[in-house]
């Protein structure tokens, strides 16, 4: 590597840099990218089998009573009402919790006691929201936290408010005013959603026999696949397109100016396949190097920042860097290789 530095200094250093940069982008796309997936690992771990958005279509208010006795002989599922509002007196911020209907299994979520109905007047809570508080209120109305959820670990669930229906009408009684849909989750992962979702419409034909009720199935589990193209990836993905870009306009000149060396490597015997494999492997040094240094520069920003990586982080790391580092040599050597085809030996000969 050094005699490569050394007879091309300026082409190797070029290369050397734009791939540092393009290397240093990918080591954070790369360590998003590791993120989010544990992330979707995590929620993908508390996502119901299956799970039904209903939407009850009505003519006029429908009073809270009546939402609550579509509930019953709903024995499976547990039924949320969706895009409701809360808000407590301790703390600045609407939160959308849920507000639950009916619980038939235990909930889908980190909670210590998810096998236990929530009792009245309580409230599962996100642990950085509560600040240590054992009780919350709502317009003086007070509510005790009966489980916290740890939203450090699981941020999915940051922001989120489990309470009962019962006392989150207490608590907002004009809630359903003026809401002529309103919108019902159906989750299970124990029964079919389908078969809450047609106790409920029979129970609404027998309420409020003008109203209608529909149903779409909304339960997927994420994937990585669904973050790759985030914002931060595609720069990585876009500053590692212009170093390949360079790197071929820049082994064009290393090739135009190697041309008689390479000639003479060719009159002494060199087949194209040894000078190529030769060109191919000084790149590789190049290029190995950027990542290398790239991989210093970025741990070290890393562990300033207080960063850790697990198993899992560093070896998508390091198998995305190889195999950055192996396509970077592919394709720069595309116009290296179509030179050195064309390079004849009696071109070393020649002044």
């Amino acid at each position: 590597m050094l005699k490569v530095f050394k007879r091309y200094t300026v082409v190797s250093v070029l290369i050397v840099l734009c791939f540092f940069s393009a290397f240093i982008s990918l080591c954070n796309g790369l360590l998003s990218v590791a993120q989010a997936d544990k992330l979707i690992r995590k929620e993908n771990q508390f996502a119901c089998a299956s799970e039904i958005q209903a939407t009850i279509h009505v003519a006029e208010d429908m009073a809270p009573d009546t939402l609550l006795r579509l509930m019953n002989h709903v024995g499976t599922c547990n039924v949320y009402i969706e895009n409701m509002e809360i808000y407590f007196d301790e703390i600045d911020s609407v939160y959308r919790p849920n507000v639950v209907l009916c619980q038939n299994e235990k909930f889908s979520l980190p909670t210590d006691r998810p096998d236990l109905e929530i009792p009245e007047g309580s409230v599962i809570a996100p642990s950085s929201t509560t600040g240590g508080r054992g009780q919350l209120s709502i317009h003086g109305q007070e509510f005790s936290v009966y489980d916290t959820m740890d939203d450090d670990a699981y941020p999915f669930v940051r922001g989120l408010f489990v309470l009962n229906a019962n006392d989150y009408f207490k608590a907002f009684p004009e809630a359903l005013h003026g809401l002529y849909e309103i919108t019902l989750r159906i989750a299970s992962n124990e029964d079919d959603a389908y078969a809450a979702f047609a106790q409920i419409r029979t129970n609404l034909q027998e309420e409020v026999p003008r109203a209608a009720i529909h149903a779409t199935e909304t339960a997927e589990s994420d994937n990585i696949f669904q973050i790759l193209l985030s914002e931060e990836n595609l720069f990585s993905a876009d500053l590692f397109l212009f170093a390949l870009i360079n790197t071929l306009i820049i082994s064009y000149y290393w090739i135009t100016v190697r041309r008689r060396e390479i000639a003479i490597r060719k009159a002494f015997g060199a087949d194209n396949r040894s000078v190529i494999r030769l060109v191919s492997g000084e790149l590789l040094q190049l290029i190995g190097l950027a990542a290398l240094a790239a991989i210093v520069v970025q741990g070290l920003i890393w562990l300033t920042r207080g960063n850790s990586l697990d198993v899992r982080e560093a070896l998508l790391i390091a198998g995305g860097l190889l195999l950055s580092i192996a396509i970077a040599v592919m394709i720069a050597m595309a116009v290296p290789i179509h030179f050195i085809l064309r390079i004849q030996p009696s071109e070393g000969v020649q002044r």
